[in-house]
């Protein structure tokens, strides 16, 4: 989560859509009362490598309550308080969930010299926990920020909030954690029954977004 008082803006962060590219990018831009969580050891050498800045501000104190990574829209609104998160511009990225989950499957088991069944992996609570990505920015079931960015469009929709808020510079994003997937279309790992095992967890998204398989 990244809340940057310098330029009114919040950019919540959800799971296997560039989060982490994009908050190394924002990090850029921040000036030194703004709000940085911290990301992985790995990534926050990218981060320091593409001269963004360090984590801060984020612990309690200075905040009441430490903030996190894949803070969600409640938390960083009680964080913050209503005031400031109304009026701030807020924003997240959303991903087809098919595409999605075969992210997912290819990070959580990067490290494996063989991967387990695909068709198994759909059937277990991995993809139930994606699908909560909703909940980081909705509240009570409604949608409460300003825009929710597609991953599938990211480069020019991030060009887009860039032009919006005035900020400097370009949005650059580094490759991080990308580098654990293989090339190849999403849609050669499924079968029916794991197509439709994902379009039934990820309903709400679908629906909201208008993906399709």
């Amino acid at each position: 989560m990244i809340a940057s008082h310098q330029h009114r803006f919040v950019f919540l962060k959800t799971r296997k859509t560039a989060g982490t590219s994009v908050e190394i990018a924002l990090s850029k831009v921040c000036g030194p009362d703004d709000v940085i969580t911290e990301i992985s050891p790995e990534d926050e050498k990218l981060r320091q490598a593409a001269g963004g800045r360090a984590p801060q501000n984020f612990q309690s104190p200075p905040q009441p309550r430490k903030a996190y990574n894949h803070m969600g829209a409640k938390a960083t609104r009680d964080l913050l308080g209503a005031e400031v998160f109304d009026s701030y511009f807020t924003f997240a990225i959303e991903r087809n969930p098919w595409d999605a989950v075969v992210s997912l499957y290819f990070w959580k088991y990067k490290d494996r010299d063989e991967l387990p069944d695909f068709e198994t992996y759909v059937q277990e609570i991995w993809i139930e926990q994606l699908a909560n990505n909703r909940r980081l920015y909705r509240i009570r079931g409604k949608m409460v920020l300003d825009r929710v960015l597609r991953y599938e469009n990211l480069d020019a929709e991030l060009q887009e909030v860039w032009d919006h808020l005035r900020l400097p510079g370009e949005p650059d994003l580094p490759r991080a954690k990308g580098n654990a997937r293989p090339a190849g279309h999403y849609r050669e790992l499924y079968t029916p029954t794991s197509k439709d095992r994902v379009a039934t967890v990820f309903a709400d998204t679908i629906e909201a977004f208008g993906y399709e398989f």
